[in-house]
């Protein structure tokens, strides 16, 4: 179910110097493998693998090489983040005027591993067994106060508030002449904002319709 040969992702960047959070549901496959699904090699990788830690999949790893994972989530904007995802959420954090590498922003998952077969592929039974695990540990992360958390997307929002036991509050607005789900509540006293269309998607095309959705929520 977890990747072979992958760590967790506990966070992705600064999270002791960051002001805000993005929350999404898990690390991506490309975190770790290529589009063949290689492991990445020494020059291309993101993270810490089982393999560069000469580890199995069922080795427990030493203190210092927790800490070695820990050390390249915390380096990850230094190295080779995934920027086909990052950058259109970038572009979107720099209208509020955050930045994931002037160390504003962190990103967090709801589980902080990547899955086989893709999060929206698991059946129910596997995905509480990942939640049942995980979900505290993001809890745990969402204990300090942030100026703001970010959820992008209709699945994100609706699978982190349940998870979270968030009650929404929702909002209609026009957005590219279709109506588009606004989102605001608040979890630990921090304002959470989340937006119905997932700007991953190669519906939300280009990073000036990001500046406009980012643009319409902060007119809301």
């Amino acid at each position: 179910m977890t990747l072979s040969f992958t760590t967790p992702v506990i966070y992705f960047w600064k999270y002791y110097n960051s002001r805000v959070c993005t929350i999404s549901l898990n690390p991506s496959d490309r975190e770790f493998f290529d589009k063949n699904w290689n492991l990445l090699t020494k020059e291309e990788r993101r993270l810490c693998s089982r393999k560069d830690l000469v580890k199995n999949d069922d080795e427990t790893l030493t203190v210092n090489e927790c800490e070695t994972v820990i050390s390249a989530c915390e380096m990850y904007f230094q190295n080779k983040p995934y920027k086909s995802w990052f950058n259109k959420y970038e572009v979107f954090l720099n209208a509020f005027w955050y930045s994931y590498y002037d160390w504003t922003a962190v990103h967090l998952d709801l589980v902080q591993w990547a899955t086989t077969p893709f999060w929206w592929e698991l059946n129910t039974i596997q995905k509480d067994e990942l939640l049942k695990r995980d979900l505290p540990f993001l809890e745990h992360m969402l204990e300090r106060r942030f100026e703001c958390i970010f959820l992008n997307g209709k699945t994100t929002t609706l699978e982190v508030s349940r998870q979270l036991r968030i009650w929404l509050t929702e909002k209609v607005a026009i957005y590219w002449w279709k109506n588009i789900v606004l989102y605001s509540w608040t979890y630990n006293q921090t304002p959470i904002i989340w937006w119905s269309p997932y700007i991953q998607s190669a519906n939300v095309w280009g990073y000036e319709k990001i500046r406009e959705l980012a643009k319409l929520i902060q007119t809301q």
